[in-house]
């Protein structure tokens, strides 16, 4: 969950669910087996009734939630399937990260949504009203449904014809902001409103568009100067476009009574964030901050700190980082840290909560998290579980300035962070003589290779002369779509405002090569353990490795590798090493 990477953790099977007290775990782990029976034997009837009786005795069982839910859709029970569904994803949220899937499975359910998106796709840039995309219905034909809800309050929507379906859905929302909807449209128009305020308000707007949300803006701030009555629609329109501490007087929002969906929004837009800054005072600077390179860098996510993720990842088993090691690089010549608590992490470049991830996965780990931005220190602060807030210890700190706060670690990681120092082999370098003898280093560097239609994109955005602020990379995304650069989509970080400065405006970004990599290895007298992949993708290669007789270790094969498949390392160089 750091800025460059938000992977699922969690094999089929692992979980830590909350449970009745009075329940027994071994009936209910019988009760879901029996489940599972009867789905594979065709009797889906009986799988529902016995997923159901699973439920009862553990509501928090996220697999037989999601098994149940494909049940009721084979079923063709849609509504009932999109609530379970909802409520697997809800237990997990880190299942959000396979965003293709859970979009598969709600269009599966919502076969409406896909049309309507392929309608606005090929109508687009031009706007079409909820009438035009869902006929007589209008928004009340997708408007309630779970899955959906739960979606657009989670994770940014990362599909182009997606978005431009929102966009259009949101424009027509604005053109009908003073009518009487129902509870639903207004439970959906406030879910939008969270979607756009998780992507940071990426989501094109009209000449038209801003025109009527400023003058939405001035009759909010009048009705609540005044203390007249303010139109709960009209409050959640203006909060797709613009968020609702921009309003002159928004505390005053907090004083009244609203429906359940404005009151979770005033959460979202103005209690999270006076949190926040509450915070700033509580985070301590361990270092200056004087390299130029890092000011600027401080400043741009100063500016957008990211990612702005919504739930902690439910149900993780850790485990020792010396068994992570040995399942991900079972036959690696690594020598085990021997240490199953108390281990000294730094994490470097933490960003808005690379840190919770890591004292989720590893047990026994106590982190010190540093990074330049203090606003994605708070917002990492905020949202790290009471049950973990004791293991991270949170300050604001430059790499170049470690060594003076007299510290050592048995385990570093610097994911996405090295990459944006005016020297990356610096930063290494630096933080290698915080590394204890034996102790183990977690890294990821942009690849040169596996961004060169980033780098094109780059020269696109010099040459136009865009700038960096919120209105100048809402244009050149729109602008980008139509140019084979598009390209660039194949990045989640495309999708919302303060990830795609970082994937294409970033204030000083250096990108490496498995040579100089290896180099740097040799160079420094480390042992390089191996790269990270997601399983299935491991698993691949180590298929096609296997005939070539070559240890997953050799750097030599990986650069051959790279070489004829470019696009091998297009999200980063994610490798361990050991300092011996």
């Amino acid at each position: 969950m750091n800025r460059k990477q938000r992977r699922a953790t969690l094999k089929h099977g692992s979980r830590i669910a909350a449970r009745p007290s009075d329940s027994d775990p071994s009936q209910i782990d019988r009760s879901f087996v029996d489940a599972v029976r009867l789905e594979s034997g065709g009797k889906l009837n009986d799988a529902v009734r016995a997923y159901k009786r699973v439920l009862l005795l553990d509501p928090d069982h996220a697999e037989a939630c999601n098994n149940l839910g494909r049940t009721l859709q084979a079923l063709g029970k849609m509504t009932d399937a999109s609530v379970f569904y909802a409520r697997a994803l809800t237990l997990r949220p880190q299942l959000m990260q396979q965003y293709a899937g859970v979009c598969g499975t709600l269009v599966s359910l919502l076969p409406a949504l896909e049309q309507a998106a392929r309608q606005q796709a090929a109508a687009w840039p031009t706007r079409l009203t909820e009438t035009q995309l869902f006929g007589g219905s209008g928004l009340n034909a997708i408007a309630g449904d779970h899955l959906l809800l739960v979606l657009l309050q989670s994770t940014p929507v990362r599909d182009v014809a997606f978005e431009q379906l929102l966009t259009a859905l949101r424009a027509s929302l604005l053109s009908d902001a003073g009518k009487a909807v129902s509870d639903t449209v207004l439970g959906f128009a406030c879910t939008l409103a969270r979607q756009c305020f998780i992507n940071e308000y990426v989501f094109a707007t009209t000449s038209d568009e801003d025109v009527q949300v400023e003058g939405l803006n001035q009759d909010l701030d009048e009705a609540l100067a005044r203390g007249g009555s303010i139109n709960a629609m009209q409050l959640s329109v203006f909060a797709m476009y613009r968020p609702l501490h921009m309003l002159a007087s928004a505390s005053m929002l907090l004083e009244r009574s609203w429906p359940t969906a404005i009151d979770e929004l005033l959460t979202q837009q103005l209690r999270e964030p006076a949190e926040e800054r509450r915070l700033r005072d509580s985070i301590p600077c361990l270092t200056a901050i004087e390299d130029e390179t890092s000011r600027k860098v401080r400043q741009q996510y100063e500016e957008n700190p990211y990612p702005r993720w919504v739930h902690v990842p439910g149900q993780v088993t850790p485990m020792p980082i010396d068994h992570y090691l040995r399942s991900q690089f079972p036959t690696a010549a690594f020598v085990p840290l021997g240490k199953v608590d108390g281990v000294d992490m730094l994490v470097a470049g933490c960003g808005t909560g690379q840190a919770v991830t890591s004292v989720q996965r590893y047990s026994g780990v106590q982190a010190l998290a540093i990074d330049l931005s203090l606003g994605s220190l708070c917002y990492a602060s905020r949202m790290t579980p009471p049950e973990l807030s004791s293991r991270i210890e949170y300050a604001q700190a430059d790499i170049l300035k470690l060594a003076s706060i007299g510290r050592s670690f048995d385990v570093i990681e610097a994911c996405g962070v090295l990459h944006h120092m005016a020297d990356p082999l610096e930063g290494w370098r630096i933080l290698l003589t915080l590394l204890r003898s034996g102790g183990l280093m977690h890294l990821a560097f942009y690849s040169n290779a596996g961004r060169s239609d980033v780098a094109a994109a780059h020269a696109f955005i010099a040459e136009r002369g865009f700038g960096s602020t919120p209105n100048e990379i809402r244009r050149c995304r729109q602008e980008l779509l139509n140019t084979p650069l598009a390209s660039v989509t194949r990045f989640t970080d495309f999708f919302t405002t303060s990830e795609c400065r970082d994937l294409l405006f970033h204030v000083h970004e250096a990108r490496i090569t498995i040579p100089a990599i290896k180099a740097f290895i040799r160079e420094q007298g480390l042992k390089f353990i191996g790269f990270e992949f997601e399983l299935p993708f491991l698993q691949r290669y180590r298929a096609e490795f296997s005939a070539l007789g070559w240890s997953m270790s050799d750097l030599d094969r990986w650069q051959e590798l790279e070489t004829k498949y470019p696009n091998t390392f297009s999200g980063m160089y994610q490798f361990w090493v050991q300092k011996t």
